[in-house]
């Protein structure tokens, strides 16, 4: 048993579950997560609102935090914060994309405006501060002895990464005077970084953001786009038709999904692992491969995608045509 269930007025659930990201526990039916948690009590009142509505819609896989004996919803237990939380399997049989889409269409009837996790119309500003949040990492870096092989070769990328953290933030300004919007460009409840949660046998509240749908879909395919087979792989391929079925993208929607795919995250990922650990779970030749096959899928992404950028009047990047 976890100490952090003596602050909450209920039966303490004693059976443990293996497999789950959390501290997880059965009480027949229910299950509770223990989750660490660094945010405010604001944040997770708000994952509190939205996986309640989701509990109504018949999601009640979403995990829902439960307040403690001081009506608060952050407990603290010696040095560490948690948040427990609560949920009921759920038996979805739909395809991945389809599920994303019905979560998200659920998502935009949320009747209410988080503030704490909300970043919809915010991307640039988050760009520009993580970018120069980054440089004062590079500088940190660049100083650090002694300094293996790996801290020298992601030193040495970084001007690269910096480079196309700001050819996006740009293209993105340009994107922001688009005007060929639909329904479908509102904000709704999306992820920090959508894997296949929807494949999960529980979705978790603490990693929601209010925000743009395109957000999931780019994060979902970021990674098809470091192979060599990139978007043509059929699992990215049926991944995109089940959810484009559902909710197609405007002329802005497309090229918000582009411009969230110039910004390298994945990039700023690595560097936070190399950071963190000084190690990499890859070479760097693996990642200047992956990398290639990024920028070349980049290159052709509309054509691939079967999208003719006449159609959204599309910009061109030279840059990319180049490669």
């Amino acid at each position: 048993m976890h100490s952090v269930f003596l602050h909450y007025p209920m039966q303490v659930p004693v059976k443990p579950i293996a497999d789950q990201p959390y501290m997880t526990y059965q009480d027949q039916s229910t299950y509770y997560f223990v989750v660490p948690s660094a945010y405010s009590e604001e944040a997770a009142l708000e994952w509190y609102s939205i996986a309640s509505y989701y509990h109504q819609q018949g999601f009640t896989n979403v995990t829902c935090p439960i307040p403690n004996i001081h009506n608060q919803f952050i407990t603290t237990v010696g040095k560490e914060q948690y948040v427990v939380c609560y949920a009921y399997p759920s038996n979805f049989e739909l395809e991945e994309g389809q599920m994303l889409a019905a979560f998200q269409q659920i998502g935009f009837q949320y009747p209410y405006q988080p503030k704490e996790i909300n970043h919809y119309g915010r991307w640039r500003q988050l760009w520009s501060n993580k970018t120069d949040q980054y440089e004062l990492v590079y500088k940190q870096l660049y100083q650090q002895r002694p300094a293996n092989s790996i801290l020298r070769d992601t030193v040495n990328l970084f001007p690269y990464i910096v480079g196309l953290a700001e050819n996006a933030i740009q293209y993105l300004h340009v994107v922001e005077q688009e005007r060929q919007f639909s329904a479908n460009d509102q904000p709704t409840i999306t992820f920090g970084r959508y894997q296949k949660e929807m494949k999960e046998d529980f979705i978790y509240s603490p990693t929601f953001i209010y925000d743009h749908p395109v957000r999931d879909l780019a994060e979902k395919i970021r990674h098809f786009m470091l192979e060599e087979e990139g978007l043509r792989h059929a699992d990215c391929e049926r991944f995109l038709r089940s959810y484009l079925s559902q909710i197609p993208l405007s002329a802005f929607g497309w090229k918000l999904l582009y411009a969230r795919l110039l910004f390298p995250i994945h990039l700023f990922d690595l560097v936070d692992q190399i950071q963190q650990t000084s190690r990499s779970t890859i070479s760097m030749e693996d990642i200047i491969t992956q990398q290639h096959n990024y920028q070349q899928h980049l290159a052709s992404f509309f054509y691939q995608l079967g999208v003719d950028e006449r159609d959204i009047n599309g910009i061109q990047l030279d840059w990319l045509t180049n490669i």
